[in-house]
């Protein structure tokens, strides 16, 4: 039975890091900063182009490995929007909204799926593609540890809001202060690539280090919980060759 599942979860493609960092970022970048001008391909041609990048690899990814979550298709509507409001010319308090809107959203959803079984948290830390999630079930096995692990669940998933807070606050104060032209100009879209690079750097520092905290914390709880070390919680796949 279990001869069965493994293979078929090692067979699921890995996403390239490197990849998608050149499309999401580094070219879509280079356009809006460099190919964007009057001279060039002009505004409108430039965000067009710029934007197709990550939309293309997001199109691309998704028919390769046939896996998305949250993150992938808020990141997918989050292009989507900045190309409708660069092509509608609308002015910079939209795309402020939006920035600050998109991982408040997320936040949102992380409390309201927090007591169902496919929760956000769950999807996002404790995913059977990281963890051997039957092993560590089948060694919850009283109700007192089953309240343990639920109240371990409880704080991850406060850490996973308060991460998604901290970027919602960052993205408010980034925008505001770098986006200051209306959509369909040259400006626009150069504001528009600085504020993607900034944001790179300034918001997941913190983002990731309250998310490696949460999942640390969760490691450790479950360690003391089913009483495996730090292998013996993680799927096969992870230690094969160990």
């Amino acid at each position: 039975m279990s001869d069965a599942h493994h293979p078929a979860a090692s067979q699921k493609k890995t996403e390239n890091f490197f990849v998608n960092l050149v499309c999401n970022l580094a070219l879509p970048i280079m356009v809006l900063k460099y190919l964007s001008g009057e001279d060039k391909l002009g505004p409108v041609a430039g965000l067009i182009v710029a934007l197709a990048f990550p939309v293309g690899y997001f199109l691309y990814d998704f028919a390769q490995r046939r896996n998305y979550n949250i993150i992938s298709i808020f990141g997918f509507l989050n292009i989507l929007l900045t190309g409708g409001i660069g092509l509608m010319e609308a002015e910079p308090k939209w795309i402020v909204l939006k920035e600050t809107a998109m991982p408040l959203m997320i936040g949102i959803l992380v409390l309201a799926t927090a007591k169902r079984k496919n929760s956000l948290l769950k999807t996002f830390l404790f995913n059977d593609q990281i963890f051997d999630v039957e092993k560590i079930e089948s060694h919850v096995d009283t109700p007192e540890k089953k309240v343990a692990l639920e109240s371990q669940f409880k704080v991850a998933n406060w850490l996973l809001v308060f991460s998604f807070l901290i970027s919602a606050a960052l993205n408010y104060v980034l925008a505001a202060w770098i986006v200051k032209s209306p959509g369909g100009t040259e400006g626009f879209n150069q504001e528009i690539a600085t504020l993607t690079w900034v944001s790179w750097v300034v918001i997941t520092g913190p983002t990731m280090a309250i998310l490696i905290f949460a999942l640390w914390r969760l490691i450790t709880g479950l360690k003391k919980l089913t009483g495996l070390d730090f292998e013996g919680l993680l799927h096969e796949q992870h230690t094969k060759g160990k």
